[in-house]
């Protein structure tokens, strides 16, 4: 007589098996077998993304700087916040000041944890944490070999207005700008109020 497997249960979603089909240092695509909620044999494929963050970083003046970089996937040139991917080892906020130095030769003294966002939910599991990054100090830059990138400074009122255009696309980059106007929004009125 044999074993059954052990069950293993992924929501309403019965797990028979699964099966590695491809993995590099970015990505690691798996396929499940399994039982659907509806009772019936079928399969899942997961595309597992290293773990990301966006940074936006936030000078004295309102000004905020984006990249301009061309991205391989979309075979065109992006503007982004400050994003990439976590190394192993790394917290997500040693993460974020790493790619800030990297990618636009920035250091920042004060950090804000801004959450995080699935770009992706269905198919694929790719997390980016969001940080505002402020108290900026200019270093050399020092992006990878895969990277040409172009350092845009803008106020950050056009920022917002480039996401809500479409000229900004990159999920992490819209939803770490909009937190950071609605952050902005919420310290100005409280500090209105304080001076009344």
């Amino acid at each position: 007589m044999n074993p059954q497997p052990p069950t293993k249960w992924h929501g309403p979603w019965q797990v028979l098996g699964t099966q590695e089909i491809y993995r590099d240092p970015w990505v690691r695509l798996t396929k499940d077998d399994v039982i659907r909620p509806d009772g019936k044999p079928g399969s899942h494929t997961i595309t597992r993304f290293k773990d990301g963050v966006s940074v936006l970083p936030l000078d004295a003046e309102g000004f905020v700087f984006l990249t301009e970089e061309f991205h391989y996937a979309q075979g065109r040139r992006a503007i982004e916040v400050i994003s990439g991917g976590v190394e192993s080892g790394e917290d997500w906020q040693t993460a974020a000041a790493r790619e800030l130095r990297e990618e636009v030769g920035l250091v920042a003294s004060r950090w804000t944890p801004l959450g995080f966002v699935d770009p992706l939910t269905s198919q694929a599991l790719a997390p980016i944490t969001l940080f505002l990054a402020e108290g900026l100090t200019f270093v050399e830059a020092t992006p990878d070999g895969t990277e040409t990138i172009r350092r845009l400074r803008v106020p950050f009122a056009e920022a917002v207005e480039m996401v809500m255009r479409g000229e900004i696309t990159h999920s992490g980059s819209c939803v770490v700008l909009l937190k950071a106007a609605r952050l902005r929004s919420e310290l100005l009125r409280y500090t209105s109020h304080g001076l009344q």
